[in-house]
C-alpha cells in the first residue's frame, strides 16, 4: 500500500488542489508516528459530540471485556460491585415482563 502525505505546496496558486503537494512513501520514526497518531486522534475527538464519545467509550469497553474469558469478566464485574455479576446474569438469562402500562405492574 502506498502511503500519501499532503503538505503545503510552496508554489501554489489559489486552487485548493494546487495548494497541497503529495508525498508518497513517507518514512517516519516510531516517535514521529506516535506524534502523528496523537495529533490525528485529538482532531477526531475534538470533532465528536458527547453522544459520540460515550458510544465510542462503550464500544471500546465492550470489545475489551469480550477479549477475556467469562471468569475474567466476572472478576472485573465483581471488582466493580460484588453483587452485580449475579444480577446481570439474571438480567440476560430471564425473560423480563414488560410493564406496557407503566403502572408498576398493577393492572
Amino acid at each position: 500500500m502506498t502511503k500519501k502525505l499532503f503538505i503545503a505546496n510552496p508554489n501554489s496558486t489559489n486552487s485548493e488542489m494546487d495548494s497541497k503537494q503529495i508525498i508518497n512513501n513517507v518514512e517516519l520514526t516510531d516517535s514521529q508516528r506516535d506524534e502523528l497518531t496523537s495529533q490525528f486522534a485529538e482532531l477526531v475527538v475534538d470533532n465528536m459530540d458527547t453522544k459520540d464519545l460515550v458510544r465510542y467509550a462503550i464500544d471500546g469497553m465492550i470489545e475489551y471485556f469480550n477479549e477475556g474469558s467469562l471468569d475474567e469478566l466476572r472478576e472485573e464485574i465483581n471488582t466493580f460491585d460484588e453483587t452485580l455479576f449475579d444480577e446481570l446474569v439474571d438480567n440476560v438469562t430471564n425473560e423480563t415482563v414488560l410493564d406496557i402500562n407503566n403502572n408498576g405492574g398493577q393492572f
